[in-house]
């Protein structure tokens, strides 16, 4: 006589291979594949299951033997288990079609819980004929005591469903917190969010932290976002000229964009300081960091021109001009290994230009003849190839055109008055001496020049003696310098 059981050994056996399926990993990369193997080996062990009388919404009370009973009920539960496994990988594999399963993690693990949760209550109800109201009344002690018990737990959870409802940010957004916290989100897990700092550091946030603070998400909408800069300035300067300061800094820097237009704001006026607010967007693949540190650079710059322009004075090097031409010198630091009388003589050598907008001060192919020190404007050098755009742009206490006193090597660009431009120019016969008499200097300048070029900021023609590796073209600089002012005493 056949076992009542062997009527199960079919069932049996689809169970064991979708447990056998779903333990199976197939990796990451085939999701969907993955998904059409759970749901096939599932819809295999429901057939079986209907067609051998084993229903999984109906209580197996009405099966007499009590093993049968067994089997039959443990079935109906691996048949919930399973149900929401399988609707939780289809799941998973809608949003990895969508090339977002990184950004839905945490979506993924709340459906997967909704599920699970559906099926414990499922299996509750319909396999251990469990009245659901009775479960609910006498586990309602129980839940007010693990819920004050774990209340900041709950508060973040809940948080993290609101973020994850609202989506103020999502995995991969750089954002900002109110507390100054910014970064990029890597992770939004059931406690908290997990943003990478630009040092790679990792601060872990409460999401119920989060959700009290107010963020900014420098990721939406997608394109250009602009750069807010702050600047305090003394109240002792007129705001009309600190803003046309701001505004020779913004024209500076190359890497700022000219549309949409940049602006500049006072926002406080204090008893001893004002402040302005500056925003601008940055162009190209240049970072927000990088073109700030050079607006700041030459905003304070520029301010320093107005100061010197002024109030030009210093009782230890006379007033007016002096002070001036002095300032500059000083402001140099390729000039900074020479003494305090030095300098002033070097100072009084210089000649002062005043150039209108769009003059030509050096053409390219020229050979320089002094060595050009701006004290007030923008000159931008612009490339002999007939480029709209200025390859850099100089302001403030910065020089051009050392290539021929110092080398002897003509022009690659040509230097143009962008702005009214104040400069002052140190003869070629003036840095031949010097450079006689100081060697530090020369080897100052080498580099300064070497350093230019690597920066692809090409002022001079290509010297094709030159050996480009790291010191090459230094050495080559220093020994041109060497050859030319050396040989000439």
């Amino acid at each position: 006589m056949q076992h009542p059981l062997n009527q199960l050994l079919l069932p049996i056996a689809a169970a064991v291979v979708n447990l056998l399926v779903f333990l199976w990993k197939m990796g990451p990369r085939r999701p969907v594949v993955y998904a059409a193997i759970k749901s096939a080996a599932f819809a295999l062990f429901t057939v079986t299951m209907l067609t051998y009388g084993v229903v999984p919404t109906q209580a197996a009370q009405h099966i007499a033997l009590p093993a049968m009973r067994f089997v039959s009920g443990v079935l109906e539960v691996v048949w919930w288990l399973l149900s929401a496994a399988a609707v939780s990988s289809v799941v998973r594999a809608y949003y990895a079609v969508g090339l977002s399963l990184r950004q839905h993690r945490f979506t993924l693990d709340v459906i997967a819980t909704l599920l699970y949760a559906g099926a414990a209550m499922a299996i509750t109800t319909d396999v251990l004929d469990i009245p659901l109201k009775g479960v609910l009344a006498t586990s309602g002690a129980l839940a007010i005591v693990l819920g004050l018990a774990l209340q900041s737990t709950l508060s973040d959870l809940f948080s993290g469903l609101l973020i994850n409802a609202t989506s103020p940010y999502r995995v991969g957004d750089a954002v900002t917190l109110d507390d100054s916290t910014e970064g990029e989100v890597v992770e939004i897990t059931w406690r908290a969010t997990h943003i990478a700092k630009t040092n790679r550091d990792t601060i872990v946030v409460p999401n119920s932290v989060i959700a009290k603070s107010r963020i900014i998400n420098r990721s939406v909408p997608a394109g250009a976002h602009a750069t807010v800069a702050k600047f305090d300035a003394f109240t002792k300067f007129r705001p009309s000229d600190v803003v046309r300061a701001l505004e020779l800094a913004i024209d500076t820097c190359v890497g700022i964009a000219n549309h949409p237009t940049p602006t500049i704001a006072t926002t406080l006026v204090g008893r001893r300081t004002t402040r302005y607010e500056i925003t601008f967007f940055p162009t190209g693949q240049r970072s927000s960091i990088e073109v700030l540190n050079r607006f700041y650079d030459a905003a304070h710059r520029h301010m320093e021109s107005f100061s010197a322009l002024i109030e030009p004075f210093d009782t230890a090097v006379g007033g007016g001009e002096s002070a001036l031409t002095y300032r500059l010198i000083e402001g140099i630091g390729v000039f900074g290994t020479l003494s305090r009388m030095q300098r002033v003589q070097l100072a009084a050598a210089l000649v002062r230009r005043e150039l209108t907008p769009g003059h030509v001060i050096l053409a390219a192919g020229e050979m320089s003849r002094a060595i050009t020190i701006i004290a007030h404007g923008i000159v931008g050098a612009t490339s002999q190839r007939g480029d709209a755009d200025d390859i850099v742009r100089f302001g403030p206490r910065e020089y051009f055109g050392e290539s021929g006193p110092i080398a002897g090597v003509t022009s690659y660009v040509s230097f143009v008055a962008r702005t009214y431009v104040i400069a002052y120019e140190l003869p070629r016969g003036v840095v031949a001496s010097l450079l006689k008499q100081h060697s530090d200097v020369a080897h100052a300048l080498a580099a300064r020049l070497a350093a230019r070029e690597r920066k692809g900021q090409a002022l001079m023609h290509p010297v094709h003696e030159a050996e480009f590796s790291r010191n090459g073209l230094i050495d080559w600089i220093y020994h041109r310098i060497k050859s030319m002012h050396h040989s000439q005493a």
